[in-house]
């Protein structure tokens, strides 16, 4: 059994899967499968996959038609037999001794999940801190629904045994929000979580990459809590973390959409009006209030425009996000 089964999926990344696949490759922890998924890829990625895997034995290449990520993960994580799994995209890379650090840490501390923080690298070669795991109590699903523990898998550390003993998977299909469905599983099983304060992945920022799209594919997060709340109900969980469930959805279908964002497309006016729909939901939780008290007197501001009509908050994003453009015209990079 290999100590770390590392699970690339990988979709028309001819520019980026040879410095992902090095970093891999050259980890200092040898004892590892690499299972590359390429996801019905239309350019070079997987003769360059493959050119890796006649020089590397431990690579196992998956070859199918194209079905998303969510579909490539999981075809990777039934290949894998590793003791634990780690994620991560075609078009990031990590640090060499990533896995080795991580693994010791999870062994040491018999821990589920081992987490870990990563760069935001933008192509100016500016380098930005992406904390996860910023606090750990006892309660991993708490800690997930309040923003302590990030969606991101790439991140993490994870038992296999997490997702072989309790048929954890992703949810084909939904194309915004995987990361985040997955995790709720995966943090709700989680008996210990193990955080290491240093830095390994690389976040590579890319401007025609699918996280920086706002197109009808972002709905998709009406469906991952949806099949969260339906859980909770199912499992009679959901009273005892509603406050923490509603804090987590405002942040995902209001805050980061609506607030915060930049984005002012018809999009963006249908997470508003969805909002509005069920704000009543959220008034008097502790958890936003709190939040909201620590922003910015212009996100603030914000929220209490959006609060009396679309149009007042709207003005002031408008120029929120012309001031973001200049900077970010300035400074060679979005921030």
């Amino acid at each position: 059994m290999p100590k770390v089964s590392v699970i690339i999926p990988a979709y028309n990344v001819q520019n980026y899967i040879e410095r992902c696949l090095t970093s891999v490759s050259n980890q200092s922890l040898e004892d590892i499968e690499i299972i590359v998924v390429n996801d019905g890829s239309t350019d070079d990625t997987l003769d360059i996959i493959l050119k890796f895997a006649n020089f590397d034995n431990r690579i196992k290449v998956i070859d199918s038609e194209n079905r998303g990520v969510s579909a490539a993960r999981n075809r990777g994580l039934f290949q894998a037999t590793g003791k634990y799994i780690y994620q991560i995209d075609a078009d990031d890379w990590i640090e060499q001794n990533a896995l080795e650090e991580m693994y010791e840490v999870a062994e040491k501390n018999r821990a589920d999940v081992v987490i870990a923080n990563a760069y935001i690298d933008y192509d100016n070669g500016t380098l930005l801190p992406f904390i996860d795991g910023r606090l750990i109590n006892e309660e991993p699903i708490k800690d997930f629904f309040l923003g302590n523990i990030k969606a991101s898998v790439w991140t993490k550390l994870y038992r296999r045994d997490l997702f072989t003993n309790y048929n954890i998977g992703y949810v084909e299909g939904i194309r915004v929000g995987e990361d985040l469905l997955i995790n709720f599983f995966l943090m709700l099983q989680a008996k210990k979580v193990i955080k290491i304060e240093k830095s390994f992945l690389h976040y590579i920022q890319r401007e025609n990459s699918a996280m920086h799209s706002y197109k009808s594919s972002m709905y998709d997060i009406y469906k991952v809590f949806d099949e969260i709340e339906s859980f909770l109900k199912r499992s009679n969980l959901y009273r005892k973390y509603k406050d923490e469930f509603l804090y987590l959805k405002y942040m995902h279908t209001y805050y980061f959409r609506v607030i915060s964002s930049v984005n002012l497309s018809s999009i963006h006016r249908d997470f508003y009006r969805k909002w509005r729909r069920e704000r009543d939901r959220y008034l008097g939780n502790r958890y936003i209030l709190e939040f909201l008290k620590e922003q910015s007197h212009v996100n603030r501001l914000l929220n209490e425009l959006y609060t009396i009509n679309y149009f007042l908050g709207l003005a002031i994003g408008v120029v929120k996000a012309s001031v973001k453009q200049l900077k970010s015209l300035l400074w060679g990079h979005s921030v």
